[in-house]
């Protein structure tokens, strides 16, 4: 968002002071979804920048998979679909760190969801996002999916504050419509939809762009260049993917009231009409086979109490729109057997 350069800049030399310091961390990628039936295995690797032994450890092992000390190693045979939390320790010195993700067991009925945005999807300061309390809402009901993206952190690359949940996203703060398929010049390391659709299949997808659009003067019209193609990519990779398009969140005090890129429009009307906009569209580009669902993200959300900043959601608002996003998606999930 507008906010979010300060935020780089403090997060960037976050980054840095860290580097700079002796500390252990993992350099493999976590292996986080394996076929049921099939072997599960992972190697955890991390590194010492002082050079200590490392020891590690394993948390929440289900009971078909097993930890060999010897070679460092999780292996199993996946025989049950669902997720499974894995919690896996590495122990230098006085340093520690931990790799947390959820393990997923997939079988044919398992639905891939891609929530895909800028900072309200991928969350801000202190908070999750919806994603969390959307995950605790799928899981506590006991349905068949999985969280997909490239991107498993937290805003700018930090720590997830509860990593409790399923990471996978492709939420990136600051970007607008147009970045999912050209991503901005100081983020173009995050990739873009044409190289994440190599690595993963939607079948359901949360959209939830628009913001950072309206603070850089876009008109609906631009919005909707960028979205088509987003739709085609996607409709590309799966001819029946269902997508949930948000009408946004509304900006609080500071910013609703203001003028917008020196004409006579203020920030909430111009919110306003985008959501008016996406409305039409859904019902333009909808189809039987792969249909759009527009999702109401702006009703009932009142900056004053669901907002942390005037633009982002706190634990209220995260809340309010996971609940709006379960009840548009849950029709056409499946439950775990």
């Amino acid at each position: 968002m507008k906010k979010n350069l300060f935020i780089i800049f403090v997060s960037l030399i976050t980054l840095n002071v860290h580097a700079q310091r002796d500390s252990v961390y993992f350099i493999s990628k976590e292996v986080s979804r394996v076929e049921i039936n099939s072997t599960y295995y992972y190697q955890p690797k991390a590194f010492d920048s002082a050079d200590n032994l490392i020891a590690y450890s394993v948390k929440n092992l289900p009971t078909w998979l097993s930890w060999n000390a010897g070679i460092r190693s999780i292996s199993g045979k996946a025989i049950k679909a669902g997720q499974y939390p894995l919690d896996i320790t590495a122990f230098a010195k006085d340093d520690t760190m931990h790799q947390r993700f959820m393990l997923t067991v997939y079988n044919k009925q398992t639905t891939n969801i891609l929530c895909l945005g800028n900072s309200i999807t991928n969350g801000v300061d202190t908070f999750n996002s919806y994603r969390r309390d959307l995950w605790q809402m799928l899981n506590a009901g006991n349905y068949n999916f999985d969280f997909i993206g490239s991107w498993s952190k937290h805003h700018m690359g930090s720590e997830v504050p509860v990593p409790d949940f399923d990471l996978d996203n492709e939420g990136h703060s600051g970007w607008t419509f147009e970045n999912i398929l050209k991503p901005p010049s100081w983020d173009s390391a995050r990739g873009n939809l044409h190289t994440w659709m190599q690595t993963y299949t939607p079948d359901i997808v949360l959209i939830e762009l628009g913001t950072n659009d309206v603070f850089q003067c876009r008109t609906p019209l631009q919005m909707f260049g960028n979205l088509n193609v987003i739709l085609y990519m996607l409709r590309e990779k799966n001819k029946h993917v269902k997508i949930f398009i948000a009408q946004i969140p509304p900006l609080g005090a500071q910013w609703s009231d203001k003028k917008l890129c020196n004409n006579d429009t203020t920030y909430l009307d111009a919110i306003i009409n985008l959501n008016n906009q996406v409305a039409v569209y859904v019902k333009e580009h909808s189809t039987a086979k792969s249909p759009i669902l527009v999702v109401d993200q702006y009703t009932y959300i009142n900056p004053a109490t669901d907002m942390f900043d005037d633009i982002h959601p706190n634990t209220n608002g995260e809340k309010i729109m996971a609940e709006k996003w379960f009840a548009a998606i849950q029709p056409y999930l499946k439950k775990l057997n």
